[in-house]
């Protein structure tokens, strides 16, 4: 039996500032929000009035009643997830401590409950005080933005990054309930497949057992069949149960692009004589999952293979989808983890810097097919494992995280940290200790070893970046590619590398129009304006938007072509890269961009704004990553062109043709009947051109099977400084709910709004002359423009 005491508490800071009737799950800064008892923080500069809440205790209150308590029962107090350090009081007396953000604490409180009316108080101390106590003693650590950061286990963007606010929360983020059971409660059930003959490994663990072990099993069921009943035994200090199982016709949970990703339904009954008394339930999905580290001539390889099937890791990194957590819900992650899938990804990084996701998350990315790389909660900082307090922390939050997280057939690979390696040996990250650096203990020690005893299933990889002589290295394991932006080179730099997987690399943009609007008024669009500036905070985030898109398209003042141009500069740069990769594979094996989401309103690397609005890179990701993609490149003074297949093996016709920007037709190939064998990468031919025509055009490619087309590409060749793009004169007719488009010349960049909102289906592409394009099903206000109408 659970009582939910999820609901309104009474909540309120010690000084008595504030008293409220807040949220649970909910938190302090979402509540005064919504209560109008602060201002919007994501609107001009009000983040910035939020510090001071850094310094407050709050009190969470509120009464629950038992009708009758069962002497037999156990009664446990859950708390899913408390931000952060927090003291528990249950009528009066202290029940426990909460003192990591990312574990769930389970409290007995049965000798302190009573019949009737009960009273519950968590008391959360301040998430920047006690840190900074903790520094002073313990000594300054480095660490991006805040530096106490270090030392408390509570999500480190909470304190401001690079794309990030600074809204350190505080709160009762996740569920609260009262558990009560007779006996004992199983837990961390998993199964999982050992070998591709139908072999499944099933495993957990018991709680609370006080009687004969011989007692118990545990019953498995699979879509409601019985499977097998396995012995309780001890696990030194745990009970647990084990086996294996060899299921006949089994189906395989594949990622998207690969094939179904099937779930079972499982039930893990704990029997007592006979007779369930708790149970599990899950969804659980079989695959092999590996990485394949081997020599291929020009270093070592890291390529995920899933049930023997190699696959190209096409995806993006995945940050918070918020600075708020309380306003996050499940309806948002199932809209953005479909909007991934949509764009043809197959794989989402979860970054080290933000949270072990709600369980919504992980549910998704199961039914969706898509492959999670699942950082630990450390990130671009060296943390103290030397001090014997914060290393055991750190271990019980890893444990206790896998043996959470396992069951989900999308997790494909448990990571160390985020970037920490990599400042080891090239920032200023060089405090040892007894020869070691801060955080190596639990990176290459301690995480290791967890993982292997909690889920032998998938691989444990030290940090990203990692792998090679250095950590950075582009000649094995993955690599963050950040010379191009950060380190102000141009993104076809991009061309030049070599990395074995790309886990991040990214390049800014400005969000929708829209969402500037939400936290800005007119008079502060000025990318150099305080409340501007306040959403960049990468340090001269502006300054780089600005001489990227001048590098490219000339000098540009107006604010909302700056707007426009810096999105369609994003998503050309990233294309660049993508196709760059795509093409070496499997030397590559691995495009993950930096970022697909954001926190809060801002400028950011993401492809779909906070409003889960998509910029320009969203629609250029679903051709970009689509399994099959024709691309031409200019190579010494010809175009070479290759096509990617990802899929099954394919028969296609592809028309290539170059267009000048003033509509003349330069150059026209057409390659009948072409082979392209299953997961391959087939170079087509080259084609001569005139380097002073090239300069000037643009590259159309089409691939058809039965004269119906598959998948359009494009590639600009043209210096768009020195040959700027006249009116295309793009007209359009309706045709029922159909738009139907045409130009006279090379449309650039052509973006649709309806009714004020980018038109959801192909948007932000190269419209060619003689070659209509239909837009389905749209109703509403039609605003249509292209480049010339931005330069």
């Amino acid at each position: 039996m659970k009582i939910s005491l999820n609901g309104k508490w009474r909540v309120y800071d010690v000084e008595k500032e504030f008293d409220f009737e807040g949220n649970v799950p909910g938190t302090v800064q979402g509540d005064l929000v919504n209560l109008n008892l602060m201002p919007h923080p994501y609107v001009g500069t009000n983040e910035k009035l939020f510090r001071r809440l850094e310094e407050k205790s709050w009190i969470y209150e509120r009464t629950f009643y038992i009708d009758k308590l069962d002497p037999k029962s156990h009664y446990d107090l859950v708390l899913e997830g408390v931000d952060t350090l927090s003291q528990v009081y249950v009528n009066g007396e202290f029940a426990g401590k909460t003192e990591n953000m990312f574990i769930e604490y389970r409290f007995s409180i049965k000798e302190y409950l009573r019949e009737g009316e009960n009273f519950l108080k968590i008391k959360t101390e301040s998430p920047i005080e006690i840190p900074k106590t903790l520094e002073k003693n313990y000594g300054k650590l480095h660490a991006t933005e805040e530096t106490a950061r270090v030392y408390i286990r509570k999500a480190q963007y909470s304190y401001g990054w690079d794309w990030g606010a600074r809204i350190a929360t505080s709160g009762i983020y996740r569920n609260v309930y009262l558990e009560c059971y007779p006996d004992a409660r199983i837990y961390g059930s998993t199964a999982y497949l050992e070998d591709l003959d139908g072999t499944v490994v099933f495993s957990g663990y018991v709680d609370s057992i006080e009687d004969e072990l011989d007692t118990y099993q545990v019953e498995i069921i699979l879509d409601g069949q019985k499977i097998d009943s396995f012995p309780v035994t001890r696990d030194i200090e745990k009970f647990k149960f084990e086996g294996k199982k060899q299921i006949k016709d089994i189906k395989l949970w594949y990622p998207n692009g690969l094939g179904e990703s099937y779930l079972y339904s499982a039930e893990f009954k704990l029997l007592k004589n006979g007779e369930e008394i708790y149970a599990e339930e899950k969804r659980v999905g079989f695959r092999t999952a590996k990485v394949i580290r081997e020599n291929d001539g020009e270093g070592e390889s890291f390529i995920f293979e899933i049930n023997g099937k190699k696959l190209f890791a096409k995806g993006a990194n995945w940050i918070p989808g918020e600075n708020i957590l309380s306003w996050l819900t499940r309806e948002d992650y199932k809209n953005l983890l479909q909007m991934a899938k949509d764009a043809h990804m197959n794989t989402l990084r979860i970054w080290g810097g933000g949270l072990y996701e709600d369980p919504a998350f992980y549910d998704y990315c199961d039914e969706l097919g898509i492959l999670v790389w699942q950082d630990f909660m450390f990130s671009c900082a060296e943390y103290p494992d030397h001090i014997d307090w914060f290393r055991k922390i750190a271990n019980e939050e890893a444990r206790h995280n896998v043996i959470k997280l396992r069951s989900h057939p999308s997790i494909v690979l448990w990571c160390g940290n985020n970037e920490n390696n990599w400042g080891f040996e090239e920032w200023d990250y060089k405090i040892k200790v007894d020869g070691k650096n801060l955080g190596n203990r639990l990176y290459l020690e301690d995480f290791p070893l967890i993982c292997s005893q909690e889920d032998p299933s998938r691989l444990y990889w030290p940090s990203s970046p990692y792998g090679g002589e250095r950590a950075n290295s582009d000649r094995a394991g993955d690599r963050h590619i950040w010379e191009v932006w950060s380190g102000w080179q141009d993104y076809k730099h991009y061309c030049r590398d070599t990395s074995k997987f790309a886990s991040e690399f990214g390049f800014q943009a400005a969000p929708d129009p829209k969402t500037i609007d939400f936290f800005a008024s007119e008079k502060d669009k000025n990318m150099f304006s305080p409340v501007m500036l306040n959403h960049n905070k990468q340090v001269e985030g502006p300054e780089r938007l600005l001489k990227f898109i001048n590098n490219h398209y000339g000098l540009v003042h107006n604010f909302n072509s700056i707007v426009y141009l810096t999105q369609l500069n994003q998503a050309e740069a990233i294309k660049t890269g993508v196709e760059h990769w795509r093409n070496r594979k499997y030397r590559t094996a691995g495009t993950l961009y930096w970022q697909l989401n954001d926190s809060w309103p801002v400028f950011s690397w993401s492809s779909i704004d906070y409003f889960k609005r998509p910029k320009a890179l969203y629609f250029y990701t679903k051709r970009f990553y689509n399994s099959l993609l024709p691309i031409a490149k200019n190579k010494e003074e010809q175009i070479s062109i290759s096509i990617i297949n990802d899929g099954s093996y394919k028969e296609v016709d592809l028309e290539v043709e170059l267009w000048e920007l003033d509509g003349n037709l330069y150059k026209r190939e057409t390659y009948r009947n072409l082979k392209v064998p299953e997961d391959s990468v087939i170079s087509v031919g080259q084609l001569e051109v005139d380097p002073a025509i090239l300069e000037h055009t643009v590259a159309y490619l089409s691939l058809r099977q039965n004269g119906e087309t598959i998948i359009e590409n494009h590639e600009i060749f043209a210096d768009l400084r020195l040959h700027r793009p006249p009116d295309p004169k793009i007209s359009y007719e309706r045709a029922g709910k159909n738009l139907i488009l045409k130009c006279e010349k090379p449309a650039l960049g052509v973006n649709i709004r309806i009714d004020d909102e980018n038109y959801p289906g192909e948007n932000f592409f190269v419209l060619f002359p003689g070659r209509e394009k239909v837009m389905k099903e749209v109703e509403g206000e039609i605003s249509l423009k292209s480049m010339f109408d931005y330069l």
